[in-house]
This record gives C-alpha cells, structure tokens and sequence, in this order.
C-alpha cells in the first residue's frame, strides 16, 4: 500500500482509504454488521489506515460498526468522521450551529469508541453556512479543546471548496472526483494544493457506477437511493458513458473499478480515496488499486478528453 501526505504538516495515510458509508444499510442496500467488521479488518490486514464515517450514516450505526471494528486497533489508524446532518423517517435535517455541533462530535465519539478524531468534517455545509463562518470556529475550539487533530469540510462544489481554502481554517476538503465528474480539476486541485489542503476523494466510483456491474436494466434493493437513476433516466446516461470509458480502459486493470481508482489517484493533488465497502472482498480489491500504480500519462489525458466531450458531470449524490 503506497501512502501519501494527508495534508500540510499532517500525517502520512494509505493512498487508498476505506469509505464506510455502506454500513448503515437503509438507502445503500441492505448490509450485515459482522460482514462490515470482518472488511475493516481486512482492510487493516492490507495497510489501510484511513477510514471515513459519518453520525449522518445510518443515525450512528456506521459510527458504531466502525468503532467495534477498530476497537485494540485505533492507534493504527487515521479515523475521520463528519457532523451536520441527521434522518428522521426518510427526511434528511440539517444544523450547523456551534450547540449543536458540539453535541454531536461528542456522539460520534461515543459511539467511535475513542476520546479524539482524527479528522472531523463538516459535513456538506451550503454556501451561505461557509460564508457565515461559525462552522471554522467551531473547528477551531474543538482542535484548541483537543476533541479533534485537523479540521475538514466535506463539500458538493467547487464554489465551496473555495470558501473553505480561502477561510485559512481548513484542513482538508472532502470532494467528489471521478472519471465522470473532473469539476475539481485543475482550479480548486491547485487552489488546495498551494494552501496546504488535503483533498479527500468521495464518491471515486461514483456511487457504484464505475464499479463495472450495474447493467442498463439494473434494479437495486428496496430503499436504495439509486434506485431513482433507473427511474429518471440518469442511470442509463450514466452506464452509456461508462461503456466508452470500458472501451478506452477497460483492461487496464483487472477490474473497472480499479482503474477507476488509479485515474483518481493519477492526479499528485490527491491525497487519499475512500471508496466503499461493504465486504472483505470488496476491501481487498479496493486495496490493490494501490499496488498497480496510477494509469498511464495518455490514459489519463484520453479520460480527461472523453469527460470535455460529455454533456456534463454526472451528480452521483
């Protein structure tokens, strides 16, 4: 597993980290708690040594499995987590206040199972809560109070990622970045890349996309929330565009999925990716991404053509 500089003056992490928002269950699909252990596991086995939660994911569960998991193992490991958000029967609720904020952090690590996060973002503030600037002293406090090391927000635009760098109280930017969603490069890669910040890539599958298994006429469980792709329309523009990229790639590595994983990890602005998994399986082969290296120089400049030439990023919220 090769590493990388999590952030200016910050750690060294696994270039491939492990993305456990699949173990809440609910909207991802169904999923089984020792199943999820035994990944992490796994994981650790391989050199992973960064892993991304969220209180949002499942109301705590994914917290909660994630700290069963690494429990005799935390010093091995850079453990992130975000606060912001919650469910209640479906509906998704948000408060970015400083009351709440606090009490939150203090949930997740209860149920993290430790007395300090590694990384603690905040998670998909809007425009206007960045602006107004209360979320960065909230940061602020909980690193001077010892609650959390380095500071994060987990962003959906590059208008965000702006605020958060140009605020100076930032960390590391949590971003989306795929082969069908290249919007953070080049200008806010380099933007974070001069200020110091680390850049954490979500979603480097694209929600299971690029993973290489879903066909046209792909169903998904109950409650899954891509589910709606099928029924918009999104999911068969979407799967179009990942046969031409199967075209350009596809044996470039053993898997589409990694050769997704190795476009993302191309770029030298990346810090780490975390895709998700829900089994040891998925663990191990998210893992050997690291080990073949990033894609070639004109494979990744003909990616980068193909996604000019798309009629715009696919949004895989």
């Amino acid at each position: 597993m090769k590493c990388r500089a999590l952030c200016k003056g910050g750690p060294r992490i696994s270039e491939v980290g492990f993305g456990a928002g699949p173990f809440r269950g609910l909207d991802w699909g169904p999923v089984n708690d020792e199943t999820s252990i035994r990944a992490v596991h796994r994981a650790l086995d391989l050199g992973v040594t960064l892993f991304d939660t969220a209180d949002a994911y499942g109301n705590g569960r994914s917290e909660r499995v994630l700290g069963r998991a690494l429990e005799g193992r935390r010093e091995r490991v850079v453990l992130a987590t975000k606060g912001g958000w919650w469910y209640v029967d479906g509906a998704a609720y948000c408060d970015f206040s400083l009351i709440y904020l606090c009490r939150a952090l203090e949930a997740s690590l209860r149920c993290l199972r430790t007395d300090c996060i590694d990384l603690y973002y905040i998670h998909d503030p809007d425009v206007e809560t960045i602006r107004r600037g209360g979320v960065f002293e909230f940061l602020t406090r909980m690193k001077s109070a010892g609650s959390i090391r380095l500071s994060g927000v987990s962003i959906d635009t590059v208008e965000q990622g702006r605020l958060c760098i140009e605020s100076g109280c930032v960390d590391v930017l949590q971003i989306y970045y795929n082969i069908l969603d290249q919007r953070p490069d080049p200008g806010l890669f380099e933007a974070a890349r001069t200020a110091g910040v680390g850049t954490v890539i979500k979603a480097p599958l694209a929600r299971g996309l690029l993973s290489g298994k879903y066909s046209r006429d792909a169903r998904f469980p109950d409650g899954d929330f891509r589910e709606a792709w099928r029924i918009d329309g999104r999911l068969h523009r979407a799967l179009a565009q990942v046969a031409i990229v199967e075209e350009l790639v596809g044996d470039r590595s053993p898997s589409l999925a990694q050769t997704a994983l190795r476009f993302v990890l191309s770029h030298q602005a990346v810090s780490c990716v975390i895709p998700g998994a829900k089994t040891p399986e998925q663990a191990e082969a998210n893992a050997a991404a690291s080990e073949m290296g990033s894609l070639d120089e004109a494979d990744v400049t003909a990616l980068k053509m193909l996604y000019r030439e798309m009629a715009g990023p696919f949004d895989a919220r």
